[in-house]
């Protein structure tokens, strides 16, 4: 809320009027991933006055997407105060990605443009866990359930959690990954700009040559493969989720076929063993637009946009905008600075667009199978693949 006593004056007698007590946080931060842990931490480092409510509603055992991070993820974390943390979990290093894109031969992409050329494979859940276990101090409430509903009057949300439980705060920060519950509690959707899946398998008892990332294009999708710390290793097969239905591409021996026919991701799994059957998720771009809402709500993460897999953005991004959302956030408390609000949705939309460019740069490198749907809806003169509705997208 405001400093200025008129304001508050009207506001307080609002609430006796409502029958609503102060709030119990400054912020509410829905989703204790990436891009909620590094937005409770910037808070904790540049508005340390601020109450931050951080509920998280992700189960221990849930599957993670994301294994390798490019080498901006150093400093994003050295702002964070969090390197040490990451070096002393020992990721295995990354220093270039292989792909066989656009043409059969793999070819090799250094990191030689970045001023810190290493990337890194993650062990993910310990990469979460230590996000979480740097946040989970610095907050004034943490919460381990789910927003299940959300409304707000009188200058206040106020979250209902999934065991009935309510929470109030002055601002929601969503932080729910695609799903992006908050904004869907009050009828914001994203737009949704393809049918990209993902179709993934971990590997026990796998090679790690050290190669980093592979990534194989093929006639209906492309594969990436990772070695992770452990001996593991992911293999993922990315198509669109008409195509995966299609082809049976969900089921286990289909999926295997699949990855028979390839000529490099097979060969880095020799003698390795599936530890479970395919796992699917979403995987496509989407963006999600608040600039039209005056409520005191912002998108990070995904639940701001989705990015391609094929980028290796996701994280980076993540982290880069729950740290600037709260510089946004803080000011408007504090300050009753509305600017900062508007800058970070403008830049939530233009690093989107320039996303959308590049990833239509690099689709339409890959000229093999031009009769191909998943090639013809990517490729420029096919009309870039469109906007579809949700429903399209499952």
């Amino acid at each position: 809320m405001f400093r200025r006593s008129g304001y508050r004056f009207a506001e307080n007698n609002m609430r006796q009027r409502l029958n609503l007590a102060e709030p119990e946080a400054d912020v509410l931060i829905a989703g204790a991933g990436p891009a909620g842990c590094a937005a409770a931490i910037s808070f904790a480092q540049f508005a340390p006055d601020l109450r931050v409510a951080l509920i998280d509603g992700t189960p221990a055992d849930a599957p993670r997407i994301g294994e390798t991070v490019p080498p901006p993820i150093r400093p994003m974390l050295e702002h964070l105060g969090l390197w040490d943390r990451f070096a002393a979990d020992q990721h295995c290093a990354s220093y270039a990605t292989l792909s066989a894109w656009g043409a059969a031969a793999l070819a090799s992409n250094e990191f030689i443009f970045h001023a810190r050329q290493v990337g890194w494979r993650l062990d993910r859940a310990r990469f979460d866990a230590t996000m979480l276990a740097a946040a989970r101090p610095r907050v004034a409430i943490y919460v381990r359930n789910n927003v299940a509903g959300l409304a707000f009057a009188a200058g206040t949300w106020r979250a209902t959690l999934r065991d009935g439980s309510p929470i109030t705060a002055r601002f929601a920060v969503d932080a729910t990954g695609r799903h992006a519950a908050l904004a869907r509690a009050i009828g914001r959707r994203a737009t949704r700009f393809d049918r990209l899946i993902g179709c993934s398998v971990a590997f026990a008892d796998a090679p790690d040559e050290g190669e980093g990332l592979m990534i194989e294009a093929v006639a209906d999708g492309w594969w990436y493969t990772a070695a992770l710390p452990g001996g593991r290793r992911v293999v993922v097969h990315m198509t669109d989720s008409d195509l995966a239905r299609t082809h049976g591409t969900r089921q286990p021996d289909r999926w295997m076929a699949a990855l028979a026919a390839t000529r490099h991701v097979r060969a880095t799994i020799r003698s390795a063993r599936p530890l479970a059957a395919p796992q699917v998720h979403a995987a496509g771009s989407a963006h999600l637009d608040l600039a039209a809402t005056s409520l005191p709500l912002l998108a990070i993460g995904d639940a701001a946009s989705c990015f391609d897999p094929v980028s290796g953005q996701g994280i980076v991004k993540a982290l880069r905008s729950g740290v600037f959302a709260s510089y946004a956030v803080a000011d408007f408390l504090r300050r009753g600075d509305h600017t900062g609000l508007a800058r970070y949705r403008t830049l939530m939309a233009d690093e989107f667009a320039a996303y959308r460019q590049t990833l239509a740069e690099f689709y339409a490198l890959e000229r093999r199978w031009p009769d191909r749907p998943f090639w013809q809806r990517r490729h420029p003169q096919a009309g870039a693949a469109g906007v579809l509705s949700a429903r399209d997208v499952a």
